[in-house]
């Protein structure tokens, strides 16, 4: 018999004597992790290059799939490759010389699988695309703009016999789940945030051995909201330099560029990985003292109504793919994860 992996019970293929893992199973858990239906109507999260790998031990994570990055994950034997930003938006014909058909002959050829965590990353609540506020040590975090809201859908059905603790313990234990209750009927009642609800269904079936005739009805409340950014308060206010100090040193960047009205004292930050002129206003009605993103554009800064400080697109998203191949490490104890460092594509230049 096959052993059992730890994460989501992931089966383990013993190779040379060495652990490796399913490729579907590692792909499952780069859902879980970056839920592919959280992504923006516009994006293109998921599975760039689908490989022939069946099961690989190593798996990379690197920012940008670029043919150097992604060289030296192959070249280390990654059999799994996991980047933010993906290799393609739309579909695209491999049919002249370019930065992307070189990827794409060396993933190929490696038989390698590419995966993209895009904006299915960035707007995981509580995921490494807030790292910053949780450095800055910010309460009363609210998200600068709303990609997706959903309310719990509330399932009931009946069964003749009692539920038993240990099923009901497994059908609260499946994510998205807020309560399960019987009453002295037989009408069992399930509060599942929709997403969620087609997994929970298929375990309530298996505990049953039978499925349930499940009356379904949305409710209005509690709504689940994932997006991008966030705004929130320090613990204590800091003069503007002494903010700027601080985020300095949270930084590897040598030039933060700073544009709009430098406040005497900052309480309320706001911030954004990657590109965030768009949520300048949003950033300002939130209240934000300072606002903290990447590729501010010209015109916008000259008219921004809050103090932006534009630390560039790379630095906030590359510490984000850091921490995210330490939560990865985690999740997959049985394959070797590594994080495969990225260059940012601006360098100062001084006269």
């Amino acid at each position: 018999m096959l052993p059992r992996g730890k994460p989501y019970g992931s089966i383990l293929i013993m190779v040379g004597g060495r652990k490796h893992m399913k490729i579907q199973d590692i792909l499952a858990i780069f859902r879980n992790l970056a839920p592919e239906g959280n992504q923006s109507s516009w994006d293109n999260s998921g599975v760039q290059v689908a490989g022939s790998a069946a099961e690989t031990g190593k798996v990379a994570v690197t920012l940008e799939p670029t043919p150097a990055a992604v060289g030296r994950c192959l070249d280390w034997g990654a059999g799994a490759i996991i980047t933010h930003h993906p290799l393609y938006l739309k579909p695209k014909a491999p049919n002249a010389e370019s930065m992307y058909l070189d990827v794409l002959r060396a993933v190929v050829r490696s038989g390698s699988w590419l995966y993209a965590a895009h904006t299915s990353l960035d707007t995981r609540p509580g995921g490494p695309a807030f790292w910053l506020g949780e450095e800055l040590g910010l309460t009363g975090g609210r998200l600068l703009e709303v990609e997706h809201g959903s309310a719990p859908v509330e399932a009931s059905f009946y069964c003749d016999e009692p539920i038993s603790r240990e099923a009901a313990d497994i059908w609260a234990d499946h994510d998205g789940v807020h309560s399960v209750a019987q009453s002295r009927t037989g009408e069992v009642r399930v509060v599942c945030d929709e997403p969620q609800w087609r997994g929970l269904a298929d375990k309530i079936e298996f505990s049953l051995g039978r499925r349930p005739l499940f009356y379904l009805r949305s409710l209005t409340a509690p709504v689940s909201e994932v997006g991008f950014g966030e705004a929130g308060e320090l613990p204590e206010p800091l003069a503007f330099e002494a903010f700027m100090a601080r985020l300095a040193g949270l930084i590897e960047r040598e030039v933060l560029m700073i544009a709009g009205p430098r406040p005497e004292t900052v309480r309320t930050v706001a911030y954004c990985g990657g590109s965030g002129t768009s949520l300048i206003e949003r950033a300002a009605g939130a209240g934000a003292d300072v606002f903290v993103t990447g590729d501010m554009k010209y015109h916008p800064a000259v008219e921004t109504p809050v103090c932006v400080v534009d630390v560039g697109h790379f630095s906030l998203e590359e510490e984000m793919m850091r921490r995210f191949a330490v939560e990865l490490g985690e999740a997959l104890p049985d394959a070797e994860v590594r994080f495969f460092p990225g260059e940012d594509p601006f360098a100062p230049y001084v006269k």
